[in-house]
């Protein structure tokens, strides 16, 4: 799955369950595991076995996450809730399947597996197409009922996180 996916989805689940949320957090944690590896992969491809997904697809990285988490919150709820959203972006990725059992539990399994090479429509497969789209959709509902498409809502939900 790709930006929309990970973010609607994460973003939704988060809202559903708390709507005080810091939605603007909500979405980069679900973003998190990309943040990271997208770069690394292209700045030190040979860390990570020329693989998009490393270290932050990583079981170890996402208690990482956790424990900073715990710390700037203080709290339990909030900071499990938006871990949540971090792990949620290893669900999107089906990270149970193929080669990635290896990277979601590094270094237990060794080193991450280089990326499996394919025709750009291997990787556009029904479900990230779905999952885009629903995602996309969910944003736009999500900013239509909230009226962030006027200024001074959007303004107040940038500075807040809050879509209440």
């Amino acid at each position: 799955m790709f930006v929309f996916g990970h973010a609607g989805l994460t973003v939704a689940a988060t809202h559903a369950v708390d709507r005080d949320v810091d939605s603007r957090w909500a979405a980069v944690l679900a973003l998190g595991p990309d943040l990271l590896d997208k770069p690394v992969s292209r700045l030190f491809p040979a860390l990570v076995h020329h693989n998009t997904r490393g270290f932050g697809h990583t079981f170890l990285f996402s208690l990482i996450v956790l424990a900073a988490l715990l710390l700037a919150k203080r709290r339990l709820k909030p900071a499990l809730l938006l871990w949540g959203c971090y792990a949620g972006h290893f669900l999107c990725d089906s990270m149970w399947r193929g080669d990635n059992p290896a990277i979601l539990f590094w270094p237990l399994l060794g080193d991450f597996p280089p990326p499996v090479r394919g025709p750009i429509i291997s990787w556009l497969t029904l479900g990230n197409v779905l999952g885009e789209a629903a995602g996309a959709t969910i944003l736009y509902r999500l900013a239509r009922r909230h009226g962030l498409f006027e200024r001074p809502r959007l303004a107040a939900f940038l500075k807040s996180g809050r879509l209440a």
